[in-house]
């Protein structure tokens, strides 16, 4: 018989981090009280005034289809807010599209810049998806490490000697997945003057942008002449708690946004009709909500990187400024992170990722998120700090 998959699928594995959240809600279901480490996803509600706005359009019949790159009115919020938040002028006509969630975004954007072949150079540390939607577009993830004494910058010595005829983008990620850690403005200027350098498209997954604890945001697209080889793909997802909402955009080129918008037609179509009008009020209405959801973000990380010091076998390489999320190395000798991590989850009820589902760069770490409550960062550190000084 014929195989019936395609070979390609091969090297697509189911998400190390949802076969964590199911193993967890296994446990949860037979009584078992879980501390939910591994997901990336804020604990607080959608704000009360995002979801009204929902409700408004539903009973004014927002409910057909909406155009392929979004409806007008969230491209000119998506517009005012990159120019309010970023200082980047984008043209809500052409160069803004939006998305189902920062995911498609990066996925499109591999859809219309990728020949059969063509190589991105991509952190080792980075969030899965980044090579598997190239390879899914057809292209080659080239994965390039990142030095962790160095604010997890890139080491652009082995980017440079990655670099090959077929190399057509670089990824940059800041704030980071899975490490938290935010790019210095000179550390990204690097990368920009890198991209110009081998004449790479950029690509900024700036999922994160409105979670910096002591710095205030940086886009590579702001910097001279960047805006023309630089793509945004951006997310409501975390800054607004508008996770299974599943809006995203992206900001780029206008040929870029055309063959993503073509793309688009093919994939999906077009995003949900109320769920854009909820954005739009999220976009344009009261930021104090964002701001709330920081201060306890903030509140959280300060307890965990202070409870991470004091646990033994545990090692904090960089603090890290921005997203919800700490990435400590074990420097026990006698067991690996995904040892660890299994532990942690079967006899501790604490679930957490393996570093290595982030690259061979997370070996022998693991990711925490603390987007659970204050009470859950405190009991499911306590959980660890027992189990690290039972494996010490």
């Amino acid at each position: 018989m014929v195989p019936v998959i395609a070979t390609k699928f091969d090297q697509i594995p189911y998400a190390g981090i949802r076969k964590v959240f199911q193993k967890a809600n296994e446990l949860e279901a037979q009584g078992q009280k879980v501390v939910h480490f591994e997901i990336g996803r804020p604990d607080f509600d959608t704000p009360a005034h995002i979801k009204e706005a929902v409700k408004i359009a539903l009973d004014k019949g927002h409910v057909h289809y909406a155009p392929n790159n979004g409806i007008p009115a969230l491209r000119a919020a998506l517009s005012m807010r990159l120019q309010a938040d970023k200082g980047l002028n984008y043209d809500a006509e052409t160069e803004i599209m939006v998305t189902a969630g920062g995911q498609e975004a990066l996925y499109l954007t591999f859809l219309s810049l990728l020949n059969e072949g063509d190589e991105v150079i991509i952190p080792d540390l980075c969030f899965g998806p980044f090579a598997l939607g190239i390879i899914l577009a057809g292209g080659v993830p080239i994965k390039v490490p990142l030095q962790p004494d160095n604010n997890y910058a890139y080491d652009l010595a082995a980017a440079k000697q990655a670099v090959s005829p077929r190399t057509k983008a670089i990824i940059v990620n800041s704030p980071h997945n899975p490490t938290g850690s935010v790019l210095t403005k000179e550390q990204l200027k690097a990368v920009a003057d890198f991209a110009v350098a081998h004449d790479l498209m950029l690509i900024s997954d700036e999922a994160y942008d409105k979670m910096l604890y002591e710095s205030s945001y940086i886009s590579p697209a702001s910097f001279p002449g960047m805006k023309e080889r630089t793509i945004v793909c951006g997310t409501l997802s975390k800054t607004f708690a508008m996770t299974g909402w599943r809006v995203g955009y992206i900001a780029a080129p206008a040929a870029v946004i055309g063959a993503a918008v073509r793309a688009q037609q093919n994939v999906m179509l077009s995003l949900c009709t109320f769920a854009q009008h909820g954005a739009v009020a999220a976009l344009t209405g009261s930021q104090d909500c964002v701001d709330a959801m920081m201060q306890e973000f903030a509140r959280r990380r300060k307890l965990v990187l202070e409870m991470i010091r004091q646990i033994p076998g545990l090692e904090l390489p960089g603090i890290p400024q921005g997203a919800f999320y700490a990435f400590p190395r074990i420097t026990l000798p006698h067991v690996t992170s995904a040892q660890v991590a299994d532990y942690l989850l079967n006899n501790a009820g604490v679930a957490v990722v393996d570093g290595l589902a982030f690259g061979e760069g997370g070996n022998g770490h693991f990711r925490i998120s603390y987007a659970v409550s204050y009470e859950d960062c405190q009991l499911g550190l306590e959980r660890i700090a027992a189990v690290m000084r039972t494996l010490a």
